[in-house]
């Protein structure tokens, strides 16, 4: 009796224990699940928010003075503010004032002018097709006359009124010099206020000893800037500001960096997004992937909207061409055909890779968002550790080999990109080495490109061949000396190893208003 409840009890214990170790399990599995569950929901958050370029922005200075209205300039070095009319003209005439002959001159150029009341004298004028603009100054030069431009009127007087024109000029330079300074503080949103400020401190006026007057100061932390300056250099440079603090386009960077030999790139395959395009009879046609579903909610209206309101990223149009990166089947390539009075047409490209049974390899698939004019960097690698000997001491220093990406875009109008591109990739090679060090093989490639926004540039070309030596045959048997060679078979073979880089770049839009 004792024996049986001794199994009983036994028996209990042990179905216990699998059914305790069955939910510690389970609830490792369904917490192993969840947390699959939420680091597949954050990719997905990842790979759909792509981020908006920033808007322009109306910037208030809250200028607390009236802006100084731009004076004129007048003097000598007027006569180079503005070209005179070069028409070509022919006169002959003698002994004819000065005052009716510029008058004369100012009606075949169809140019406003005014004379002084000093202007006098007479003059003979004998000329053929010569431009207005020399027959102009050599009068004036014959008779010891001036000009300089009031807006569009050229004022004519004598030398004798310039040079108390210069003299009056003069004393308003020295006043400004005791004009009091207008300290604004202006906060940069867009653009870096220290780089500004050099260009900036170019637009103060200088006094006798060739020293600006007022300053350019800048606060880094607010990343504002501090002008103390008269009233007119504070208006220029504030116009100057408004013009250069302005948003910039963000770009999305998509890349695909694939290693792969001449035997299997043949099996490299890529997409082409459905977006074969091509007008006929006023229509758009449109080449898609046959078998899909079409999203009608694509096509915006029964015309065509305006160039710069593109359709981008087509998921559920299909793709031109198939080659997926895993054949299913006998599933093949499909090519269908869609007609649609659409929208125009824009190219993107898919890419997908064969990475199976170790034939190729992706080495990286980066995506990076970065600002107009700024450069966008993937590095990854490791550092190497180096041994050198010298005089006795051993000293260790680390090289880099890493692959490296860096694109720096610059936009040209909405739907063209310039870019930049940078790639290295570094490998060690132990098979050479050099006091046990492994040689470091560079790959390098540096190109400049100008793309449609969306358009892949493909980089190749980075290649290396590879030899190597295998032996098989009969264990024991084929290591005899002399009959060995009967037993064993050697062979040799050689491959070429390329890197292929696909880059595409998108110039993201504003983000909608309300």
């Amino acid at each position: 009796m004792k024996k049986s409840n001794r199994f009983k009890t036994m028996t209990i214990w042990f179905i216990f224990s699998i059914f305790f170790s069955a939910l510690i399990a389970g609830c490792a599995t369904q917490k192993k699940e969840k947390s699959n569950l939420f680091f597949d929901d954050w990719k997905v958050r990842a790979e759909e928010s792509k981020g908006f370029s920033p808007s322009a922005r109306k910037i208030d200075r809250n200028l607390s003075f009236k802006k100084a209205k731009a004076v004129s300039g007048s003097g000598l070095l007027a006569e180079y503010q503005k070209p005179l009319p070069k028409k070509k003209i022919t006169m002959k005439m003698n002994d004819i004032e000065v005052s009716v002959l510029l008058r004369a001159l100012s009606r075949v150029a169809n140019q406003n002018i005014m004379l002084n009341e000093k202007i006098k004298g007479k003059i003979n004028i004998n000329i053929t097709k010569a431009p207005w603009d020399q027959v102009f100054k050599s009068i004036l030069r014959t008779h010891g006359l001036a000009y300089a431009w009031e807006g569009d009127i050229i004022r004519i007087m004598t030398n004798e009124d310039m040079e108390n024109e210069l003299k009056q000029e003069s004393q308003k330079r020295d006043l400004r010099i005791i004009e009091p300074f207008i300290t604004q503080i202006v906060h940069i949103n867009y653009s870096e206020a220290a780089k500004l400020r050099e260009n900036l401190e170019k637009f103060l006026t200088l006094n006798k000893d060739g020293k600006p007057l007022g300053s350019v100061l800048v606060d880094e932390h607010t990343n504002s800037l501090i002008i103390q300056s008269i009233g007119d250099d504070l208006s220029k440079i504030l116009s100057v500001v408004e013009e250069l603090d302005r948003p910039t386009s963000q770009i999305l960077i998509e890349a695909h960096i694939v290693e792969t030999n001449s035997d299997t790139a043949r099996q490299l395959g890529f997409q082409w997004g459905g977006l074969g395009y091509g007008t006929s009879n006023g229509d758009n046609h449109w080449l898609g992937r046959g078998g899909d579903t079409y999203d009608t909610s694509l096509i915006q209206s029964s015309t065509d909207p305006n160039p710069g309101q593109p359709v981008i990223h087509l998921p559920s149009i299909g793709n031109i061409f198939n080659f997926p990166a895993a054949l299913e089947g006998t599933t093949g390539m499909t090519l269908g055909y869609m007609f649609e009075n659409i929208g125009r047409g824009l190219l993107s490209v898919q890419l997908s890779a064969l990475q199976t049974e170790g034939k190729l390899n992706i080495l990286s698939s980066p995506s990076i968002t970065t600002l107009e004019n700024q450069s966008a960097i993937i590095e990854s690698g490791s550092k190497v550790p180096i041994q050198t000997v010298e005089d006795g001491d051993v000293e260790i220093r680390y090289e880099d080999a890493v692959l490296k990406l860096e694109v720096t875009p610059f936009v040209i109008d909405n739907s063209t990109i310039k870019l930049k591109i940078l790639t290295n990739k570094d490998e060690l090679d132990f098979t050479r080495t050099v006091a046990g060090n492994p040689t470091i093989i560079t790959k390098k490639a540096e190109t400049n490109v100008i793309l449609s926004n969306g358009q892949t540039t493909v980089i190749g070309g980075l290649s290396k061949e590879t030899a190597s030596e295998t032996e098989s045959g009969v264990p024991l048997l084929k290591d005899i000396p002399g009959f060995g060679f009967l037993f064993r078979n050697r062979g040799k073979s050689k491959s070429m190893e390329e890197v292929l880089i696909f880059i595409t770049p998108y110039i993201l839009e504003e983000r909608p208003k309300g």
